[in-house]
C-alpha cells in the first residue's frame, strides 16, 4: 500500500511540474505575442481572441475549479494558436506579389 502511495506522490509531482513547464512557454509566449497584437493594422477579431484568453486565464471564474488549471490552459493555448495563424496569414497578405 505504501508503493502505491509512493507511486502516486511521484506522478502527483511530475504533473505538477508539468503544468508548471506549460504555463511558463504560455507566459513567454503571450509576452511575445503581446507586440504584434499591438502593432498598428491588427484585426480586431485577433486582438479580442488575445485579450478575452488571457482574461479568462486571469480570472477567477473557470468551468473547473482553481486547482485544476486545464481549462485555462486550453484557452490560452487556443487563443494564442488563433493569434499567431491570424498574425501569419495577415503578414502573408501584406507581401508584395513577386
Amino acid at each position: 500500500m505504501e508503493s502505491l502511495w509512493t507511486t502516486l506522490g511521484v506522478v502527483a509531482v511530475v504533473v505538477v511540474v508539468v503544468l508548471v513547464l506549460i504555463a511558463l512557454f504560455l507566459v513567454v509566449k503571450l509576452v511575445r505575442k503581446h507586440r504584434q497584437v499591438h502593432q498598428p493594422g491588427t484585426p480586431v477579431p485577433t486582438k479580442a481572441a488575445y485579450w478575452i484568453s488571457l482574461a479568462y486565464t486571469v480570472f477567477p471564474f473557470d468551468l473547473l475549479p482553481d486547482p485544476v488549471y486545464f481549462d485555462d490552459i486550453v484557452v490560452l493555448t487556443s487563443g494564442l494558436v488563433y493569434v499567431s495563424r491570424s498574425l501569419t496569414k495577415k503578414a502573408r497578405d501584406e507581401r508584395p506579389a513577386d
